[in-house]
This record gives C-alpha cells, structure tokens and sequence, in this order.
C-alpha cells in the first residue's frame, strides 16, 4: 500500500465507518481515558489513550509484520492525537 492510500484509508475510518459505528472519535477516547482512570485508580489522559493504542497496534505488529489495518490504525491514532492537542474533535 502507497503511503498515500494509507494516509486515505485512514481518514476514511476516522471520518466515516468508526465514526458512524462509535461516534466522536474525541468524545469516545476521552471517556476511554476516564474509564481507564477509574480501573487504574490514577488519571489517564485523551494522550495516554492515543499512545497506548498505538503501543497495542505495535505488539500486535510483532506477531503480524504486515498487517496492513494495524498500520493504518496507528496512522489514524496518532492523527487524532494531533488533533485532541486542539482539545475537540475534527470529525
């Protein structure tokens, strides 16, 4: 896959599918980092999440070198992460 598909596919879940299926990308990642906060009784940051994501997509490439949804999935997390630097969502 070009980087450019890559960077396109991963926009397209952000934007579309996961954000019909989810909702806000930045509304469901803060209440993640809240849920999380709340099981590992100390605060957990929208940034946490994000970087922690990206770390499980990482292990998961361990395993699977060349799976393609995981890169793309890294791509759109750390995309979001960006964004929630703004402290809203894009979507």
């Amino acid at each position: 896959m070009q980087r450019s598909e890559a960077l396109k596919k991963a926009e397209q879940l952000i934007t579309g599918a996961r954000a019909k299926s989810y909702g806000d990308s930045y509304q469901t990642h803060e209440n993640i980092a809240k849920m999380w906060s709340v099981i590992l009784k100390k605060e957990i940051t929208i940034h946490d999440v994000y970087r922690c994501m990206i770390a499980l997509k990482c292990v998961r490439l361990t395993t699977t070198p060349k799976h393609e949804d995981s890169m793309v999935d890294i791509i759109g997390y750390a995309a979001l992460a960006m964004e929630a630097f703004d402290g809203k969502s894009k979507d």
